[in-house]
């Protein structure tokens, strides 16, 4: 038997997760996806009501919270919590993709969408750009207004390339959300694949590439017989209604298995995940007096003149920009340097990319650590008014030194996991032992100066 035939084999005997019950039927209805996606559609429009029904600050009488609640307290934390567990599949269920593609059903130009911008550093920008500008200049998770908009922007935005570009060109190399899922679905439990390469070979007419009448051909360009990792797949399955073979698996699989075996990396996605671990660690000592006052403090003493209240808004906003622009290039650069000195320069920028995939899990316990607080004030929000509507009165206090804790746990079994995937990703890419020691200096040393910066601040006083 060859290598091959014995690597078909094992993926065949892979369990299936499409035949639970009657999960696989289910999927391929044609009515369930839109089903749902118009329910959360219905959802979205209600979020974007009230968002706009209310005042632009929640301090004040007027605010109405729920718009905020919903989005950054509770469906923002969840995605970043339930990642590890289900993968992509908010993506099945996103009503702001499916807008594309109901207006692709109407009209489009299906224009292929320009090769030049075929990354995914637009939504790297977009991404970075609104937790920059989150706490200054438009101070989502406290306007209601804003958030609404932020929303507007979004779908109008995917209806509009909808309407020029085949496909789900926004889902694939805009949306931000996206973005984040797809980097940190490499560590996700689930995986998406076809069940026999040899089968796809052997099958001539290749239906999720080009689509037939019972499902789409794939919306994000991905081909199931190559596909190595979660990044790019939407979990849509066009595929699994489109195959005839029923050659399309969801299985479940050991957390992180793409960052060991996954031989393709890019530099947008290297970034991103360096971009996370230190603007969340500065997001969270933002949370926390000493160190809020010690960055005012210093955008304050840069001011040209004495303060005015319109040049000292303006400032801030332009320093919050600043400030997370050079954070997320000098935790890259952090990563190039350790890289550039451990192989005395050769070949920096490809071993950079390459072994910045092992910061993936701490980029995601970071992430976590940051929404640990907005998710439990967003569940003790759904309680209290669940026990409002039935009468009773619901109170939950939120204890800080518990969540710090909990946060501080979070980001040791980061620190461990990197170190772990690092070692393997170093093994499997090194020419010998001393190559490997070396990329484990590069990973150990930028993860010991993030540690550290994480736990000084989450072990300074939050008052």
């Amino acid at each position: 038997m060859s290598k091959n035939d014995t690597g078909d084999h094992e993926n065949n005997e892979k369990p299936d997760l499409l035949d639970v019950y009657f999960f696989r039927d289910m999927v391929k209805n044609r009515f369930f996806k839109p089903a749902v996606n118009l329910i959360f559609f219905i959802v979205l429009l209600i979020i974007i009501y009230f968002g706009l029904s209310s005042e632009p600050d929640l301090r004040f009488p007027g605010g109405i919270p729920f718009a905020t609640t919903m989005i950054w307290d509770i469906w923002h934390p969840l995605l970043a919590f339930t990642i590890i567990l289900i993968g992509r599949f908010w993506c099945f269920a996103c009503p702001i993709g499916a807008a594309g593609d109901w207006t692709q059903s109407v009209y489009s130009l299906k224009k292929k969408y320009p090769e030049k911008y075929r990354n995914l550093w637009v939504a790297v920008i977009f991404f970075l750009f609104i937790f920059a500008a989150e706490r200054h200049l438009f101070m989502f998770t406290r306007n209601p207004p804003n958030t609404a908009l932020l929303l507007l922007f979004f779908t109008g935005l995917a209806v509009v390339m909808g309407a020029i570009y085949e496909k789900r060109s926004f889902c694939r190399y805009i949306c931000p959300i996206g973005l984040v899922l797809g980097v940190f679905s490499m560590l996700s439990a689930i995986e998406l694949r076809c069940k026999s390469k040899k089968t796809c070979q052997e099958h001539d007419i290749k239906e999720c590439v080009i689509g037939t009448e019972a499902g789409k051909a794939c919306p994000v360009g991905e081909f199931p017989q190559t596909m190595e990792r979660n990044n790019y797949c939407v979990m849509c399955m066009e595929c699994v209604k489109s195959c005839s073979r029923e050659n399309i698996r969801i299985s479940p699989r050991l957390p992180g298995a793409d960052l060991v075996r996954s031989r393709r990396t890019h530099l947008d996605e290297a970034y991103l995940v360096h971009g996370i671990i230190i603007i969340f660690l500065f997001v969270l000592g933002m949370e926390r007096l000493q160190f809020r006052n010690t960055v005012i403090g210093f955008v304050k003493s840069t001011l040209p003149i004495n303060s005015v209240t319109f040049l000292d808004l303006y400032w801030r906003n332009m320093w919050a920009v600043i400030i997370f622009a050079a954070i997320t290039l000098g935790a890259a650069g952090l990563m190039y340097l350790s890289t550039r000195v451990s192989f005395s320069g050769k070949n920096t920028k490809q071993k950079f990319i390459d072994l910045s995939y092992a910061f993936i899990p701490l980029s995601l316990s970071v992430y976590l650590a940051e929404n640990t607080f907005r998710l439990l004030k967003g569940l003790f929000y759904i309680a209290e008014n669940i026990g409002k509507f039935f009468g009773k009165v619901w109170e939950f206090a939120i204890n800080f030194d518990t969540i710090n804790q909990m946060q501080i746990i979070l980001l040791s079994f980061g620190f461990i996991f990197t170190l772990w995937a690092g070692y393997l990703i170093s093994k499997r890419l090194s020419n010998g032992e001393k190559e490997l020691q070396q990329s484990m200096i590069a990973i150990g040393a930028t993860a010991v100066i993030y540690l550290f910066i994480g736990v000084k601040i989450l072990t300074l006083p939050v008052v």
